[in-house]
């Protein structure tokens, strides 16, 4: 999972304290719904730091790609923002779009990543992806 959470750097969010809290919360339903997150990786930077980590730029994608030594043919990023899928396009992944969240916004107004696909929600892509 690749997340942007400028609200570290904003002191709206402690990491040790409410960060750690939310994923705790995260992997806790995923694994309820029999799944797992195998790491979260998070940009803490502002938007206007200019760092590469930040979505939409790839270098968070691209570090967990590195990380878990997955190939870039063989990864997906699902996001609702045209900032997700930005990301994912430029590190070379697959990209799909969930109408869930700002989905519908996204679908609207902005212009996809070429080979952007787009699916009603994360049930719907979990359903394409297992047999």
């Amino acid at each position: 999972m690749v997340t942007n959470q400028s609200g570290v750097r904003r002191n709206l969010l402690r990491p040790e304290h409410t960060l750690n809290a939310i994923h705790a919360k995260m992997h806790a339903a995923v694994q309820a719904a029999g799944g797992r997150i195998d790491a979260v990786f998070f940009c803490p930077h502002a938007e206007l730091a200019g760092c590469e980590c930040r979505k939409p730029k790839p270098g968070m994608v691209l570090e967990c790609l590195s990380r878990t030594g997955t190939a870039p043919g063989d990864a997906l990023l699902v996001g609702d923002s045209l900032r997700d899928l930005q990301a994912g396009h430029a590190a070379g992944v697959r990209t799909i779009l969930v109408l869930t969240g700002n989905g519908q916004k996204t679908l609207q107004n902005e212009d996809l990543p070429p080979g952007s696909t787009v699916r009603l929600n994360l049930a719907a892509v979990a359903a394409e992806l297992l047999p």
